[in-house]
């Protein structure tokens, strides 16, 4: 069985969780370079254990030990596809995406259940505590995003990046994942560009 990772270096650069998890496809518009950092159901345990997604029965290492194999091949294939939704829901306004995530959501609802909070004093769902939990989760999230104001959502400017993110700069004319990466590595592209032309 999967072993639990120690070290989860998943971005979190989006400004929304769903949007994260889009981003744990690094080089996505390069698909000789892309790489998905979501490989198996113990990264989405990881990666729902990093955002604090879920109750730690979800998320620690004992679901992952508990889970057959076929099981997790299964939750981690339908995150996967519930991340691509998103993108495709998002950037490509694409109709079909939206309802995968309505259809997630709505079962995600199904197999949770309301628990009353008290601090702060509120209701929130809590998600089964089985192999489901994670894609339960991550659909709840998914949903808040695609019924919320969309007009700041962006993709990073690089010709081969594809990170997102939404823009809440105060101009809002943020074009880059990350100034410190995508943006320099561009202004130095550029800069090279001007001294050999």
């Amino acid at each position: 069985m999967e072993e639990p990772r120690t070290s989860t270096p998943f971005p979190e650069v989006a400004g929304h969780p769903a949007l994260d998890l889009v981003d744990t496809v690094h080089w996505r518009l390069d698909p000789s370079r892309a790489i998905d950092t979501l490989t198996d159901f113990a990264d989405v345990i990881a990666w729902c254990r990093q955002l604090g997604l879920a109750p730690s029965a979800v998320t620690d290492a004992a679901l992952l030990t508990a889970t057959p194999a076929a099981t997790a091949t299964r939750e981690h294939r339908a995150v996967v596809a519930l991340r691509e939704a998103v993108y495709e829901a998002v950037f490509e306004r694409s109709e079909r995406a939206a309802e995968l995530v309505a259809r997630e959501h709505a079962a995600a609802l199904s197999r949770s259940a309301l628990r009353r909070r008290e601090e702060p004093a509120t209701w929130e769902w809590d998600v089964p505590h089985d192999a489901t939990g994670p894609r339960a989760a991550i659909a709840m999230i998914a949903h808040d995003l695609l019924t919320a104001d969309l007009a700041s959502a962006r993709q990073c400017a690089d010709d081969a990046c594809g990170w997102v993110y939404l823009d809440r700069s105060p101009r809002r004319n943020r074009i880059w994942c990350t100034a410190a990466g995508c943006g320099n590595r561009n202004r130095v592209k550029r800069h090279q560009a001007k001294r050999t032309s």
